[in-house]
């Protein structure tokens, strides 16, 4: 199987203080050896800008975490057929919430995310709520929270 890692798995599997590290960990070391385990271009993104915006005395921690994440994992561009199933996506999400352009905005990269996971192939791990709506819209979208 492929599996695409949402920002907020990723800091769980780097963060060992946290309270969901442990499930986390224990689903990726049941993963099976020929299992492809990738993140998106966009959490390295995110996880710059934390870099970016963090005290001086956490940036070292961060960037180690950053430059990990380039070896630990096979990092996904984002492409022209994703912004297709994106542009979709987000349409008719939009249609399905009735919610503004701005309130939109917010859910952009998420919306990002999923469409790199439908136009890969993988499952998509987040325990971010929104995955269970997008599902709503394509329902091949699959999605797994290790948090649980």
């Amino acid at each position: 199987m492929k599996y695409l890692l949402d920002s907020n798995t990723v800091s769980e599997i780097y963060n060992s203080s946290s309270i969901n590290h442990h499930h986390v960990i224990s689903k990726l070391l049941s993963l099976r050896e020929e299992d492809e385990i990738f993140i998106s271009v966009l959490t390295l993104y995110e996880f710059e800008y934390a870099f970016a915006n963090s005290p001086d005395n956490k940036k070292l921690a961060i960037k180690s975490t950053i430059e990990q994440m380039k070896q630990d994992f096979t990092v996904l561009a984002l492409s022209v057929l994703g912004s297709v199933v994106f542009g979709e996506l987000k349409k008719h999400f939009k249609d399905l919430q009735s919610i503004s352009n701005e309130n939109l905005k917010k859910h952009t990269v998420d919306l990002i995310i999923a469409s790199t996971s439908l136009e890969n192939n993988t499952t998509l791990v987040s325990a971010d709520k929104i995955f269970k709506s997008i599902y709503f819209i394509d329902t091949k979208l699959v999605f797994e929270d290790w948090t649980k």
